[in-house]
């Protein structure tokens, strides 16, 4: 009587499992033809480029020149500037910088004397009139023009006599926008 009653209970489940089969393939077909039914893109394109950047100086705002390695300076004031100073003096020179990248450029300066300097007090050199944002070249603006200052010491020492040092200006740009 088992195996009449397992075989009576296999063949009821049968049908049950293929009409559960036959329910999961249409359903998946179903499905496959709703999701496929429409579709569309759009798609978009758009170039990039990255900005340029580049700062160039001149000593006379007529021949420019990168100098952009500090330890091979191209910009060289003439010796002649700032020789034989005396006590209580001070010389001004211009100097110009140019914007000649595609973006504008924020400014800031810093002047000091190189580590090689002899002097026993050094004088005060600094930078004025340097503007703060320079806009492209091609631009109102591109180049600007600023004044280097030394000035000795009222009271500046003998021992400063014959002395002598290097003041190195450095410009320095961040690109903005």
């Amino acid at each position: 009587m088992t195996s009449n009653t397992t075989t009576q209970k296999r063949n009821k489940r049968h049908p049950l499992v293929a009409f559960g089969l036959a329910a999961l393939a249409v359903g998946g077909v179903g499905a496959a033809i709703t999701s496929a039914a429409w579709t569309d893109n759009t798609f978009f394109s758009a170039p990039a480029a990255a900005a340029t950047f580049d700062l160039q100086g001149s000593l006379d705002g007529k021949a420019w020149t990168q100098s952009g390695n500090a330890d091979a300076v191209e910009l060289v004031i003439p010796a002649s500037q700032f020789a034989n100073l005396l006590p209580a003096q001070t010389r001004t020179i211009d100097l110009w910088v140019r914007n000649e990248s595609s973006v504008n450029a924020a400014l800031t300066s810093q002047v000091a004397f190189a580590s090689n300097s002899t002097f026993t007090t050094k004088p005060t050199a600094s930078v004025s009139g340097l503007i703060t944002t320079l806009t492209p070249t091609g631009s109102t603006g591109a180049q600007d023009q600023f004044q280097l200052t030394v000035t000795t010491p009222a009271d500046w020492a003998p021992v400063n006599q014959g002395k002598s040092g290097t003041v190195v200006v450095t410009v320095s740009a961040t690109a903005t926008s």
